[in-house]
Order: structure tokens, then C-alpha cells, then sequence
């Protein structure tokens, strides 16, 4: 079923019944869209998800400490490379 004449994922649904659907991905950059999303909601789900200070300057802060604190947690699961003797 297609959207309205226009729609964006129209495009999305013909290369779908065409069975083209991987070239789809690739030619729309649709798989760095998706890292994107996944990136988002591992930010989202450790930290609040939003700020919860009111000032300005205070609300930088806060998202630099979050981002902060998702790049260590992302950094201690990241294997350590050892070099060949």
C-alpha cells in the first residue's frame, strides 16, 4: 500500500516489491540512519532523556556530563587491543 503521491516512504514500499530492498538501504544511507537511532536510544534509556535543569548554561552542563557518562560506559565495553609479540 502506498502513502499519499509524494511521500517519502513510497520509495521505500516500490523497492520493497521489487525486491531491491538491501540496494534501497544502501543508495538512501537508510544503515547510518539506523546507527544513528540506536545511538540515540542507548543515550536516551542511560541517561533521563531530557534535561532537567531551566537555565541555559545549566542545561549544557548537564547534557556534556551525560554525554560524558555515556562515552565512558561506551569506552568500558570496547575491547582493549593487545599488541603480537
Amino acid at each position: 500500500a502506498f502513502w499519499e503521491e509524494g511521500h517519502p516512504r513510497n520509495e521505500a514500499v516500490s523497492a520493497l516489491k521489487a525486491d531491491e530492498l538491501k540496494e534501497w538501504k544502501k543508495s538512501a544511507g537508510y544503515h547510518a540512519r539506523s546507527l544513528s537511532e540506536t545511538a540515540m536510544s542507548r543515550f536516551k534509556g542511560l541517561t533521563s532523556g531530557k534535561l532537567s535543569l531551566r537555565c541555559y548554561n545549566g542545561q549544557v552542563g548537564e547534557a556534556l556530563a551525560n554525554v560524558k557518562a555515556v562515552n565512558k560506559v561506551i569506552r568500558l565495553g570496547m575491547p582493549e587491543r593487545k599488541s603480537a609479540v
